[in-house]
């Protein structure tokens, strides 16, 4: 109905299109990353130079796209892959180290650790020993949940969320109704339910939990060591890292200085030009509401890295600097179809779905979910409005920053509806 790559001035119906996930899935396994010939792909690519008009309609509309040969951007890409910039850029005279994350496999799966700060000690101090002690399994209490584990841990925290609502209705309406016995006996049985669902997810968790990455620190040079190594040395069961640049910015009060990150790259605004948070007549195309910018993230990964199944709170800007990335995308409205982890989970809003190995009896609603995709190019910026879900793959050794800015209710009914 529309070419990708002469797309018509304003969003057709239905944009994008979608296709069946078993369908791209099957075309493309994700823990494959050899190129393919024919892919899904659904977003619209314009040029920066003639067709910048029609990508603001499409951002008016908040639907994604691709800007392609933006000069500023491909100015970038040319000097960050350019052999020894980086290496000088991010050395300098010293060795700073970086942020890193590190997972057995190929699958990274972002997490909020919740751990009391003595139960982090103590994972912290058990890995240090094991690799004093040259144990090859220093590593071995991380790693993407199975399954089966991620469906028990869904259905206690569905328990617990629905024990809360309960006690706070039955609460509610007891001191409205002070005199009535029952009203009161209602609010102390749930108020005991919703104790032994907090104590249920809680053993659930010191059980079988475990955190999906380790969160690291080492030098660019370092990283790439570890990243920059031949195919025979890589695989979805073999070790990854995924490193990472943050440039504060003003994301909040005091951290103008760099204070948000050890470390921090406050460079990558004079790098990324295009990201500046810049007002008026100055701002960039792709700053809606420079105001609200989150900073410059910055992640280069490895060959074979994938970024779980997401959606994020706030409209991306994305910029691949160099190397290929495959995003496979979907509209909010593929919620339900998602299988997300709950509410409270360290993991909430990602997929408990195994997109290279789906476990369609715990997820027969997986098959339902429609998706388009498509793969990046150096100097390509991929405009993501809030609320559209993500999948990431490394397809070579790449360097990828984002920025956020503000974001918008547009699709909160659809997020709202299956649980957020």
């Amino acid at each position: 109905p529309y070419d990708i790559h002469n797309c018509p001035e304003y969003p057709p119906e239905g944009y994008p299109i979608q296709w069946p996930i078993l369908e791209v899935t099957k075309n493309w396994p994700t823990d494959d990353a050899t190129p393919r010939h024919e892919i899904y792909q659904g977003l619209c690519v314009f040029d920066y130079r003639t067709e910048l008009h029609k990508a603001d309609n499409y951002r008016k509309a908040e639907l994604p796209f691709v800007v392609r040969d933006d000069p500023a951007s491909a100015r970038t890409a040319e000097r960050w892959m350019h052999p020894g910039y980086l290496d000088k850029l991010l050395m300098g005279k010293e060795d700073i180290q970086r942020r890193t994350e590190y997972s057995p496999n190929n699958h990274f799966m972002y997490w909020v650790d919740k751990r009391s700060r003595s139960e982090r000690q103590r994972a912290a101090k058990k890995v240090k020993d094991a690799k004093l002690h040259g144990n090859d399994d220093a590593h071995g209490g991380f790693g993407r949940g199975d399954q089966e584990e991620f469906i028990n841990a869904m259905h206690l925290l569905d328990n617990l969320h629905e024990a809360r609502d309960r006690f706070d209705k039955a609460k509610a309406y007891a001191q409205k109704h002070q005199d009535d016995d029952e009203a009161q006996q209602e609010v102390q049985k749930w108020d005991k339910r919703l104790r032994d669902a907090k104590k249920a997810r809680q053993d659930e968790e010191s059980k079988n939990w475990k955190p999906p990455t380790e969160n690291l620190r080492m030098t660019y040079l370092e990283w790439l060591d570890h990243a920059n190594v031949t195919d025979d040395k890589l695989g979805p069961d073999n070790p990854h890292w995924y490193f990472r640049l943050i440039g504060c910015g003003d994301m909040g009060d005091h951290t103008a200085d760099g204070s948000c990150d050890k470390g921090s790259s406050e460079w990558l605004f004079d790098e990324l030009t295009f990201f500046q948070p810049r007002l008026g007549e100055r701002r960039p195309f792709y700053m809606i509401e420079p105001q609200q910018q989150k900073g410059i993230h910055c992640r280069f990964g490895m060959k074979g890295v994938i970024a779980e199944n997401h959606f994020d709170l706030s409209r991306n800007a994305i910029a691949l600097l160099g190397g290929q990335r495959r995003y496979i995308l979907a509209h909010p409205n593929q919620c339900n179809n998602m299988n997300l982890l709950p509410r409270g989970h360290p993991s909430a809003r990602h997929s408990a779905v195994d997109w290279a190995n789906p476990d369609l009896d715990n997820f027969p609603t997986f098959p339902k979910a429609h998706v388009n995709e498509i793969v990046m190019q150096p100097g390509d910026v991929l405009y993501l409005p809030t609320n559209w879900f993500h999948y990431i793959v490394s397809l070579e050794l790449n360097f990828q920053c984002n920025t956020r800015s503000g974001g918008e209710r547009l699709y909160r009914k659809e997020v709202n509806d299956c649980g957020f």
